[in-house]
């Protein structure tokens, strides 16, 4: 194609016809910088695409991993919950004059479990390594707001639960004396149900741990709210992708 055009050029000089010469060779000029722009615009094209896929790809797994991690809130909620309705089951049993020995043991169990909550954010980390590139900012914002504050701020107060119940275990000389059997999140046995001193210590215990449960329940109840805005959020952006 070029030896065509070249040609051309060279029997417009020879021919002497200069100015047709010069007309020629602003318009093979055009006609070059309209290829160049065309190709351009199909490199782009495959670029934007290329992104997109990428995109869609990053936005799936972290929708995945929200999912996931809703699933495990759920969980953690639904234990919370059972402390709470212990907490007030048991307040009832420590202001009781009759004891209920197979309900103050079915409560303890409730009472005394904790969940461990283990993040889910591998997609996360991928696009952090891609440089939080997406193009809808404020999408990005809020991924990566979830990611690096509310969900440490959450596992922390699910920690707490942990490590509150954890001292309990973990002191022989405090709540554990009373118990003579202590199968964790299946069985706990009182030795003396009436004992003064146990109920002094359980209700103590109640009144501390009441706030502190119903503080993590209301921050989960919020944190759940804010994985499904984020999930529906992502899921209307993946649709704008397509």
């Amino acid at each position: 194609m070029i030896k065509f055009f070249r040609t051309i050029r060279q029997n417009l000089l020879n021919e002497g016809k200069t100015t047709k010469y010069f007309k020629y060779a602003i318009g093979e000029i055009i006609l070059v910088v309209i290829g160049i722009l065309i190709a351009l615009q199909i490199n782009n094209w495959n670029e934007n695409q290329k992104s997109k896929k990428d995109e869609r790809y990053v936005l799936t797994e972290v929708l995945k991993n929200l999912e996931e991690d809703a699933l495990l809130v759920d969980e953690i909620i639904a234990q919370r919950q059972k402390a709470k309705a212990a907490v007030i089951s048991l307040q009832k049993f420590v202001n009781s004059r009759t004891k209920d020995t197979d309900s103050l043991q079915f409560h303890l169990v409730n009472l005394l479990t904790f969940e461990r909550y283990f993040p889910i954010n591998n997609a996360y980390e991928i696009l952090k390594s891609k440089g939080l590139q997406l193009s809808n900012n404020e999408l990005t914002t809020k991924i990566s707001r979830y990611y690096d504050y509310e969900q440490p701020k959450m596992s922390n107060s699910i920690l707490d639960i942990e490590v509150t119940i954890l001292k309990i275990f973990n002191d022989r000389n405090g709540f554990v004396q009373f118990m003579s059997l202590i199968e964790k999140d299946k069985r706990m046995v009182v030795k003396n149900p009436d004992d003064p001193i146990f109920i002094e210590e359980l209700s103590f215990f109640l009144i501390a741990f009441q706030d502190n449960n119903g503080g993590t329940l209301e921050k989960l109840l919020v944190f759940r709210d804010i994985n499904k805005q984020l999930r529906e959020q992502i899921t209307n952006g993946l649709k704008e992708l397509n």
